[in-house]
């Protein structure tokens, strides 16, 4: 007998949403990582500056400046369009929908083979949304890195140090 929830939906029934779920977080954590580097590249290249720290700096309530500092320090690297702009802002919009509740508000849809329908398109549309904004970030990161001759393991370890201090506690 297959397993079940206690509503009668089987394992066989979730795993897909689920599994698309997983593969949707894995997604927003590519595009944050890669605005993370950007915004590394910023700071040592653009003279940007981002006092709340990487992860502070992508929260919801600051994510809209953040971009907007961004976008400045960045221009003369590359031009982005407003469609790009906006495409970003919106991934990252479904970026913090998907991790700080999506499962939770819409577990309901959970219930019915509808509703598990439902759930698998729009975390597809959403999945699509985070890796063409992924897409559009890689491009300016790959400019950076052509026009200082610097590597990208060089930049991960700016931006893990970056993210390490902004875990570390301030002393008083």
């Amino acid at each position: 007998m297959a397993n079940s929830t206690s509503e009668g939906v089987s394992d066989a029934e979730l795993t897909p949403v689920y599994a698309e779920f997983g593969a949707a977080v894995h997604d927003a954590q590519v595009l944050e990582f890669g605005l993370i580097l950007l915004m590394a590249l910023a700071t040592r290249y653009d003279q940007a500056h981002f006092p709340e720290g990487p992860r502070e700096s992508l929260s919801p309530a600051r994510i809209g400046k953040t971009l907007g500092q961004l976008f400045f320090a960045v221009r003369e690297k590359e031009y982005f369009t407003k469609a790009e702009k906006k495409m970003i802002f919106k991934a990252i919009r479904k970026r913090n929908d998907l991790i700080h509740g999506y499962m939770v508000d819409r577990v309901h849809d959970l219930l019915t083979a509808d509703g598990r329908q439902f759930l698998l398109e729009d975390i597809r549309r959403t999945r699509k949304a985070l890796q063409d904004a992924d897409r559009v970030n890689a491009s300016l990161i790959d400019r950076y890195l052509q026009d200082y001759g610097t590597s990208l393991d060089e930049v991960e370890a700016q931006a893990r140090a970056a993210m390490q201090q902004e875990d570390e506690p301030e002393a008083d």
